[in-house]
Order: C-alpha cells, then structure tokens, then sequence
C-alpha cells in the first residue's frame, strides 16, 4: 500500500500543472511598472531563461526592441517590442499599449520569444494569452518551435490558433494552457529551448495567414526529471493496483 500511494502522489505532482488556474510561473510577477517596459531583451523567471529577438532571412538580432510585459486583464504576458512604422524606438514611447508594438507579433518584424529550460527539469506546461479572432483570416495563429540549439532553424513546429484554442469564459480573447495541445501534436517536453512566434509558415518561411498576428506569453510549468526509482515505484503501484482488483474480484466471485 505504501508503494501505491507514492506512485500516486508522484502522479499526483507530475499532472498538478493540468489543473492549475495560472501558470506556476507566471511571467506577470516580473512586476515591471505602469505597462512595464523594460530596456533589455534577457532576463529570467522562476528558473527559466527569457530572450526577444527578431528574425529575418534566418538571422536572429537582439539589437531591435525590448522584451514587454503586459499585465491587463484580457492580456497579461511578455510580448517584445521592435522597431516599427508608428514608432523609430520602442522604450517609453508605446507605455499605453498600442497593440501590436508590445506585444509578440509579426505585423512589422517577426518578433520571437525563447525560453530556456533550467537544468535538470522538463516542461509541464506552457500559457498563452491575447491570441484573439482578429488577424488577417480572422483567426490568429502562433507557432512554438522547439530545439536543443539556441539558434534553430526555424521550421516545422506546432502551430495554435485562436480557433483551436477558443476556450476563454469571456468568449475572447484565448488565454490558458496550450500544453496538452501541443503534447498531442508530438512537443518535445525534454528540449533545451522553446521559441515562440506570432503567426503561421510554410517551409520556405511565408505567411500562412497574413501579418496581423500578436499574443504574450503568460507564464510556463517545469517539474524535476523523475528518477528511474520514481519510475520504477510507478510501476509496482500500478501493478499492486491491478493486482490488488484482481484478488478482490476473484474473492467476490467466490462468495456468489
């Protein structure tokens, strides 16, 4: 019976970020002031890494704008604000908002966020929010790649839509877990580094739909990597569970 409730609680533990109502890491607790702009493109949270980039003709640069956090209610999350046709810098200037500018979209540079796995943990989910029914077909996409090298080439992916996903009590925008979404389309929960970018591609890197795609990203889950013991002690819990309904169900049949 021991060896049933630790495989249990272990259970319990690994699956705790499946029914959480905000993420464990919660990137809003960055706390920046006002909209809470910030003049860096690197920081970390909670152990995780946070880098913005743009990306164009498969070169990345950090020279171009700021991670940004939003934090309203029907948006909240890091966005990265680059340069822009409304405005030559981003800073100080968009501290109102202004869409598209401080948020991670692919209107005027197709910005991306990556995310660094701490050492020794694997991904147990993975928030969005503001991904909304707007856009250039009326349904917002964004796309998350993943890669043990910090400068992939950006392809392939697993791409989420405001249709897909549509699951906000407000009925808009879309804001929550992603992660089961992208455990059933076959995500890599060990790789090093995930990238996020507005938008959807094809494998020559154009637009699926348009230029008018913007979310944030909320926050994320990780979880130690289980030993083999864990594994193992999952293993005869469930075993003894088995075995256990078993003897109940033969001891039953005798008395009938």
């Amino acid at each position: 019976m021991r060896t049933l409730t630790i495989a249990l609680l272990t259970l319990s533990c690994l699956s705790s970020q499946v029914f959480a109502a905000v993420p464990s890491i919660d990137f809003t607790g960055l706390g920046w002031p006002g909209f809470n702009s910030s003049t860096t493109d690197n920081t970390s949270f909670g152990g995780i890494g946070i880098s913005g980039f743009t990306y164009n003709a498969g070169v990345y640069r950090q020279d171009r704008g700021y991670l940004w956090l939003r934090n309203n209610p029907s948006d909240h999350g890091l966005g990265y604000c680059s340069e822009s046709s409304l405005s030559p810098n981003c800073g100080p200037v968009s501290t109102t908002g202004d869409g598209d500018r401080n948020e991670l979209s692919n209107n005027y540079r197709n910005e991306i966020i990556r995310l660094t796995l701490p050492d020794e943990m694997t991904w147990s989910d993975i928030w969005v929010s503001s991904l909304d029914d707007g856009g250039s077909d009326g349904n917002e996409t964004g796309t998350l790649y993943w890669s043990n090298s910090a400068t992939p080439v950006l392809s392939g992916g697993i791409v989420f839509s405001h249709d897909a996903l549509f699951h906000s009590l407000s009925g808009d925008p879309v804001e929550g877990s992603i992660f089961g979404y992208l455990i059933a389309n076959g995500f890599d929960v060990n790789a090093d580094y995930v990238f996020f970018r507005a938008g959807s591609y094809d494998a020559y890197g154009n637009s699926l739909n348009g230029s008018n795609n913007d979310y944030v990203v909320w926050g994320a889950g990780v979880a130690p990597i289980p030993e083999p013991e864990i594994y193992a002690m999952m293993l005869a819990g469930l075993a003894l569970t088995v075995f256990t309904a078993r003897r109940r169900k033969q001891r039953d049949a005798a008395f009938v």
